[in-house]
Formats: structure tokens, C-alpha cells, sequence
């Protein structure tokens, strides 16, 4: 394999890597739209059976179909915003109010938003003003400590994508510096081209 090929193959991987990349995303877009539609179909489904809904339902179906908790209240709202049928809309109504209380808990650990929440309606009916702010410094802490876990992941994560991408340069380069020591030196080439003029010389000679 000579240099030029090498190359050439290289950058062909090179662009392959980045083709797979924007075809994963571009089908990761796809995928999450299409569960989206499906959870929709399967709620409506519900609604239409009467059956009874919350917020933590909601959350459950929702990472049935792979979908994030944002996403699967997205759905809900389209739903909401499409909804014509008196009793379903009465029910998603009382759905959507449910989840807007329990938004501003969204980014916290699925363990404490129970508890947050009957902390919520305690507060709301609660005659003491004092008594709607001590939530703030409790959801404050959360936050700072999902923030930092959140955070410690992403590092994880890049340092693994950075390790893989290291190994893979170490191959590449491997490669190339395999071949270019294989491949002839100008030397090399000129004494191939010295041979090969002599012999043709020969062969001149020797014709009749």
C-alpha cells in the first residue's frame, strides 16, 4: 500500500466517521418524534377508556417509549392543544395543572418530588406568607446538587470520548508511520529509475 493510498483511505474514514455521526443524529431526531407520536396515540387511547391519570403516570409511559421527562410533558401539551372531546380535555386539563406544580422539580432526583409536592400543597394551604418561601432554600440545595452530579457525568463521559479518541489517533498514526517507513525513499526511487533506464538500454542494444 503506498502513501497515496493511504491517504486516500484515511480520509475516506475519516469521512465516514462524520457521515455515521450526522445519520445517527438525523435518526435519533426521527426516533424520538415517532415515540412521541406513539405515546400521543397511547394516551389518547386512555383518555378514551377513562382511566385516570397523574403527572408520575405520565413520567412512567413516557420512559416506556424512551422518551425524557420534558419530552413526555411535550406531549401532553400538544395533546392538550389538540384535544376536542369534552371529558378528555376536562381530564388533561386537570393533568397539565398537576404537572406545572411539579415542573419547577423537574431537574431533582425522582425520589424527593413526592415529597416536594405534598410540601408544595401543605405551603398553598398555609395562611402564614412566611411559610411559601421554605421550599426555596430545600429546592436551592437540590438543584446546586443535581447541577453538580449532572456535571461530574458530562466530565465522565468527555474523558471516556476522549480516551476512545485517543486510541483511535494512536492506531491512525501508527499506521501512517508504518507505511511511510515501508514506502521507497527518493533514493530508493531514483535507483529503481536508474535501473529500469538501464535495462531498457539493454534491451536497445541488443535489438538487430
Amino acid at each position: 500500500m503506498t502513501k497515496e493510498v493511504l491517504n486516500l483511505f484515511l480520509a475516506v474514514f475519516y469521512i465516514a466517521v462524520m457521515a455515521g455521526a450526522i445519520v445517527f443524529i438525523f435518526w435519533m431526531t426521527i426516533q424520538k418524534r415517532k415515540n412521541m407520536e406513539s405515546m400521543k396515540t397511547n394516551i389518547k387511547q386512555k383518555l378514551s377508556s377513562s382511566v385516570l391519570l397523574s403527572a408520575k403516570d405520565i413520567t412512567l409511559i413516557g420512559r416506556g417509549f424512551d422518551l425524557s421527562p420534558k419530552n413526555s410533558r411535550d406531549v401532553i401539551y400538544r395533546l392538550y392543544a389538540e384535544i376536542d372531546e369534552a371529558a378528555s380535555f376536562s381530564a388533561l386539563k386537570k393533568l397539565v395543572i398537576e404537572i406545572e406544580k411539579e415542573e419547577p422539580f423537574d431537574d431533582l432526583p425522582d425520589e424527593v418530588k413526592p415529597s416536594l409536592s405534598r410540601l408544595l400543597k401543605i405551603i398553598e394551604s398555609s395562611q402564614d406568607d412566611s411559610d411559601k418561601h421554605i421550599l426555596l432554600p430545600i429546592t436551592s440545595t437540590l438543584n446546586k446538587y443535581t447541577e453538580l452530579k449532572s456535571e461530574q457525568e458530562k466530565t465522565k463521559k468527555q474523558t471516556n470520548r476522549a480516551y476512545i479518541i485517543t486510541i483511535i489517533s494512536f492506531v491512525v498514526g501508527a499506521i501512517s508511520f508504518y507505511f511511510t517507513l515501508k514506502s521507497p525513499s527518493d533514493i530508493d526511487i531514483k535507483r529503481a529509475m536508474e535501473q529500469v533506464l538501464i535495462e531498457h538500454s539493454v534491451t536497445n542494444n541488443n535489438e538487430p
